[in-house]
């Protein structure tokens, strides 16, 4: 009894705490790109791609290699903070909504480098961009 009420309390913070986030200014923000730009900046190696999505949503078809991260799952918060700031991190998700909201919690924790793909990997797929299974 005393663990559900600790998850629950924990996820009402994490809830709490992803709506201010998401309450923040663009500049707080990743930076939107569209699926072009965004192609342009998967070849260069030092960027570092992740999908935010559920690992179920991520194996019906995902951008080559990205690493997931699911945002809904209670531990997105403390994975972040184990990644290098200093690096530059390209986020998608289904239609963007997450990724906003990933990308505002990363900039958050101090991340610099933060883009988003713009209208997520939806987007991506109608501007007839490739995907792995």
């Amino acid at each position: 009894m005393k663990f559900s009420k600790i998850f629950s309390l924990g996820l009402v913070i994490f809830l709490l705490q992803a709506n201010f986030l998401l309450a923040q200014t663009e500049t707080d923000s990743a930076t939107v790109v569209p699926a072009e730009t965004f192609e342009k900046m998967l070849k260069k190696k030092k960027n570092v791609l992740i999908d935010v999505r559920t690992p179920d949503e991520m194996a019906e078809g995902h951008i080559d290699k990205a690493s997931n991260l699911d945002f809904l799952d209670e531990s997105f918060p403390a994975k972040i903070e184990t990644l290098d700031k200093k690096k530059t991190y390209l986020l998608y998700c289904r239609s963007g909504k997450r990724t906003a909201k990933a990308g505002a919690m990363m900039k958050a924790a101090g991340f610099k480098h933060v883009y988003m793909l713009d209208g997520g990997i939806t987007s991506w797929v109608e501007s007839g961009k490739p995907v792995e299974k």
